[in-house]
């Protein structure tokens, strides 16, 4: 399954990045995307186009937040420490919290991470 997605995901970047959808593209990407997988074997990467779903999902939000954060910055800031499994989910997580403009992270070890932030923290 690993296989199929990787395939799919990279002739579709491939024809983005290209700007046309032709044939020669098409089959131009899936060979890409074939020879690259063989070269990288990805371990996680079914998960990859849920985790750019969530950031393009997140990317409004974002804008929004940032809007916020310059009309009313009220100066509160502070820290606290997110738990995560693995480092797949420490990547999900360090890409969502550092995309909001209230948060950042700042430190991150194994099994946890430490996020600065400025404004009230939403749970």
């Amino acid at each position: 399954m690993s296989f199929l997605v990787a395939v799919i995901t990279g002739t579709v970047f491939f024809m983005v990045l290209s700007q046309k959808a032709t044939l020669t593209t098409i089959v131009l990407g899936a060979v890409m995307s074939v020879v690259t997988y063989i070269f990288t074997r990805p371990i996680h990467f079914e998960k990859f186009p849920v985790l750019v779903l969530k950031l393009f999902y997140n990317v409004p939000k974002a804008v929004f937040e940032s809007i916020l954060v310059l009309l009313f910055h009220n100066g509160a800031k502070r820290a606290y420490e997110v738990p995560v499994k693995d480092e797949w989910e420490e990547l999900e997580k360090t890409l969502t919290i550092t995309l909001t403009p209230k948060t950042l992270v700042i430190v991150s070890e194994e099994g946890y991470m430490v996020v600065h932030q400025v404004g009230e923290r939403k749970t």
